[in-house]
């Protein structure tokens, strides 16, 4: 997959927006970028031969049961490739450098 710098600040900018914002944002993006590409449920398909939602921007491909689903799953998906230092729940993580200790006899 991708770890574009195009798909680290489109992550870096959606982060600051509201879910709602983030959901249109990220539609948008499929809609308009190159490889871009979502697949919404046919409503006259039964549920069972359906795929449900289905997104794919910057070459990250979620699905989901709704598109809430679908777009926390990209938004996860992509931060994982993207983003290392994001956790699963969108905080983020700085390791220091690990420091080896230092003895009197070295």
């Amino acid at each position: 997959m991708t770890d574009s710098p195009d798909l680290r600040a489109f992550l870096e900018t959606v982060t600051n927006f509201t879910p709602v914002a983030q959901a249109h944002a990220i539609i948008h993006a499929a809609k308009t970028t190159d490889g871009g590409k979502i697949i919404f449920p046919e409503p006259d398909k039964p549920i069972d031969d359906q795929l449900g939602w289905r997104i794919t921007v910057y070459e990250v491909t979620a699905s989901g049961n709704t598109q809430i689903e679908m777009i926390a799953n990209w938004i996860r998906r992509a931060n994982k490739l993207a983003r290392p230092e994001v956790e699963g729940d969108g905080s983020i993580t700085y390791s220091p450098p690990s420091l080896k200790p230092h003895s009197d006899s070295d």
